[in-house]
């Protein structure tokens, strides 16, 4: 109910099926709308989506597919930014809560050549969310860009900051777990 309540109050035109399919894509069909936390929601079901899909398709998260992940991401981020553009005509503000297909972008960036497990999945979600709300330098200048080019470039940069980290992180480990 909240939803549509936001819906009628921010939508500043009339009613159009294009602005109703930029809607639904940029909030994961309407994922976004959820109450509170939308962002660490639709975070989480990336996450449980690339888990499934490493469960039936685990070859697409080898380094021998870098070509095809990397062609995931960027096509993930050009239609991130597609239906993130003109927010403030269809969704009536700047960078409105219920664009959550950034956060998608930015966990896919996460994950890049990163083995998949339920532990690592735990930590890049964890990570990304981090350097999502925290926004350390430059992530948070990235949101100053022009319309859907800045909703999705700060995640696109919490996602490089996250998949750095997680690497580190890795490293450290198998560095420590090596002298044990």
């Amino acid at each position: 109910m909240n939803g549509l309540i936001y819906l009628m109050e921010k939508s500043k035109q009339s009613f159009s099926f294009g602005n109703l399919l930029r809607r639904a894509g940029a909030s994961m069909m309407f994922l976004g709308y959820f109450p509170f936390a939308s962002g660490t929601l639709g975070s989480a079901v990336t996450v449980i989506g690339l888990w499934f899909v490493h469960q039936k398709y685990p070859h697409f998260f080898t380094p021998s597919y870098i070509v095809w992940y990397w062609f995931a991401i960027f096509a993930v981020i050009a239609v991130s930014i597609f239906l993130s553009s003109k927010c403030k005509d269809v969704f009536g503000c700047e960078d409105p809560s219920p664009i959550i297909i950034d956060e998608l972008a930015g966990q896919f960036i996460t994950f890049f050549l990163i083995p998949i497990s339920l532990k690592t999945l735990i930590a890049g979600f964890v990570l990304f969310r981090f350097f999502d709300i925290v926004k350390p330098f430059p992530v948070h200048k990235m949101e100053e860009m022009d319309d859907g080019v800045g909703v999705t470039m700060d995640d696109v940069a919490a996602g490089v900051y996250a998949n750095i980290s997680l690497m580190l992180v890795l490293a450290g480990y198998n560095w420590v777990k090596g002298y044990l």
